[in-house]
This record gives C-alpha cells, structure tokens and sequence, in this order.
C-alpha cells in the first residue's frame, strides 16, 4: 500500500490492482450531488438516486444494520481490518451523504437508511469509556482511541437525533464530545490517536475533528464546545496552512502536499466562515494553490506532491471526491464569504 501511495508510477495495472467503487467515494459524491449548484438539477438528480442505489448495492451482509468497508484489505499503525469489515470512516461518509440527502432533497428512503448506520454505531462499535466521556473504536471490538473516526460518529448521531428525536443518539454523541474536548492539547490541537505512536497532528484528520465538532454546536449549542472549536480552528490556520494556501501536512513538514488536505481545508473552512468570516480568504488561498500545485491538466488534482516527485494518481477516495464535496459546500456558504 505504501509503495502504491509514494510512487511517481501508476504501479495498480503491473500489480492487478483493478478499480472498483468505494462506499466512502459514494457518500462523498452524494453529499456534493445534493447540494448540487454545479450542475444541471435533472442530472444531479440522476446522479443522486445512482448514488444511493450504489450504497445499497455496497452495503455488507455481515450485519443487519447499513454499514460499509473498503473494497480493500487495509494495514495500519494501530491495526489490520479486512475487506469484510465494516469501518467507521466508511459507515459515516455513507450515513452523512444519506442524511444530506434527505434534509436537502427529501430523496425516498435516504433517512430511513441513515437512521439504520446510527443503529449500527450504537449495537455493534462499542464506546469505550474515559475519565471524561467515552470514545467510538474504528470497527466491531476495537477500541483505539482515535479522535477523528470518533468524532465524526458524534456528528452523525447528533444529526440523527434531530431528526429523531432520538436521547440515545444525543448522550452517545455527547459522550464521544466530552472525551475529544477533554483531549484538546494547550495549543488547541488534537494528535491522531491516545495511544503510544499516535500521537502526530495532520491536516485532514484535524479538520475532520474541526467539521463533526461544528457539526455538534451547530444542533446543541454549548459555549465550552464552541471554545475548544475556535481554539482548534486557530490552530488549524495558522500551523497546518501556509501563508500561500499550501496545505501542510503536519505543523513540521509541509511534504507530502496532499490533495485530501488541501480539499479539507476548503471543506472546513467554508463550513467556518459563518462564525469566523476571515476564514474566506484563508480557503480562498487553499484553492488558488491547488489549481496551481495539484490541478492536472485533465481537471483531476493529484494524489500527493513530494519534495522530488508527484504521484499524479487522481485517486477519487482521497481526493477527488473530498474536492468535489468541499467546492460544493463552498458554493453553498457562497454567500457568508
């Protein structure tokens, strides 16, 4: 997989690598379709409905709740989980997408699916408790402390309990709050994860932190929440993007220039500019770099930029539909900056 990502070739045809469809590309997808404003309304329409039937096709059958994987075996620095194993970054991209689907569209069965991945989150993917709060593990029976796959589950939930009305939805979501926030280092940061080598600060992982806890105040105000999120988003601006728009990938190395983290920072702060209008400019730099640092020529934007050589890859997952999602949530905050 390393070799794959660092490679200036396209090494998937000599590997067998075949292309297939990712759950977590198909809700991205969806969330952008639903919010459209940049293409025609019959055929984001179109495009919306396929999406949803794709989700339903990629659902796994080893639960009876919706829940998604990767199309892959993956190996990280805190586990191993296989292609049959439901993931929460999957399961919530999915879920988000639904329930964007249902609030901006009103598309048939959208809520009643995204209903059933907050079922799967609450029966099968276990919180652990804390001394504050409790946190979401990454899949049935693991319980790594992982901030954002965390977080981004509360985010989900409390949608779901407004849509529901639903207290357990609400004090899961509440508890996985208070253990992030709890969390916060003094600089207004969050590391990766709570456990010996997961302790780095990255650009995407924080802004997905930074996105499900606006999320969170958004729907249940709370002024000790909305601190910890301004703290963050300072530190978002200021450590992990460079005066010229340049994504960092981490406050101590701007390499790799990542293409997710670049559709990241449009992403979060386009959701930002509402409470912090300065932050247009900031996005608006972001933008302005990628087009010029990771646009190919074709329109796709490249996976990773190193200090020596690019992988062109436009690798839809990581990057192609977090752009797509991110410049859809900017046309739709247009207006606040």
């Amino acid at each position: 997989m390393q070799a794959v990502k660092r490679s200036p070739l396209d090494l998937r045809p000599l590997l067998g690598i075949r292309p297939e469809l990712n759950a977590a590309t198909v809700g991205l997808a969806l969330s952008a379709y639903a919010r459209n404003g940049f293409i025609a309304p019959d055929e984001a329409h179109a495009k919306l409905g396929w999406c949803i039937q794709r989700l339903q096709e990629l659902r796994l059958p080893s639960y009876p709740e919706p829940c998604w994987g990767y199309h892959f075996d993956v190996q990280t620095r805190a586990f191993f989980y296989s292609r049959t194993t439901p993931n929460t970054i999957a399961t919530v991209f999915a879920g988000s997408g639904l329930l964007d689907a249902h609030e901006l569209t009103q598309a048939p069965g959208a809520l009643e699916l995204a209903v059933g991945t907050g079922e799967f989150f609450l029966r099968r993917i276990a919180q652990t408790p804390a001394v504050q709060g409790a946190y979401f593990g990454y899949s049935p029976g693991d319980t790594t402390p992982i901030h954002n796959a965390s977080m981004l589950v509360c985010a989900l939930l409390m949608r779901l309990a407004s849509h529901t009305q639903r207290d357990d939805f609400r004090a899961a979501a509440e508890r996985g709050l208070a253990y992030t926030v709890s969390h916060q280092r003094p600089d207004g940061s969050w590391p990766y994860g709570e456990r010996p080598g997961l302790g780095w600060v990255d650009g995407f992982h924080t802004g997905y932190v930074l996105d499900s806890l606006l999320s969170c105040i958004e729907l249940n105000p709370d002024d000790a929440l909305e601190d910890a999120w301004r703290r963050g988003v300072k530190f978002y601006a200021e450590h992990l993007i460079d005066d010229d728009g340049a994504p960092r990938y981490t406050p101590e190395s701007l390499y790799p220039i990542d293409g997710q983290c670049a559709a990241q920072a449009i992403e979060t702060f386009s959701r930002a500019v509402g409470r912090e209008p300065a932050l247009a400019e900031r996005r608006s730099a972001v933008f302005a770099y990628a087009l010029g640092h990771l646009a190919r020529d074709d329109g796709a934007f490249v996976l990773q930029r190193r200090r020596f050589w690019t992988n062109p890859t436009p690798a839809p997952r990581w990057v192609q539909a977090p752009i797509l999602r991110a410049l859809s949530l900017w046309a739709a905050h247009f207006d606040e900056g």
